[in-house]
């Protein structure tokens, strides 16, 4: 899906795919840690009743 979407982030080939099965992607800030000039953050992406927790989080 990637290949063929070149310019395409990961996020807007979801939101395109949840608008095509008329299921909009949310997002739940986890976590968020860092610098103020180099923040990093952890989200849970849920489409429908499937949601996808990051691989892990300490």
């Amino acid at each position: 899906m990637l290949a063929s979407s070149p310019g395409k982030t990961p996020i807007s080939l979801l939101q395109e795919y949840g608008t095509r099965i008329g299921r909009t992607p949310g997002y739940d800030l986890l976590k968020a840690e860092g610098q103020a000039h180099q923040p990093n953050f952890t989200f849970r992406v849920t489409v429908g009743d499937h949601s996808c927790p990051p691989p892990f989080l300490p």
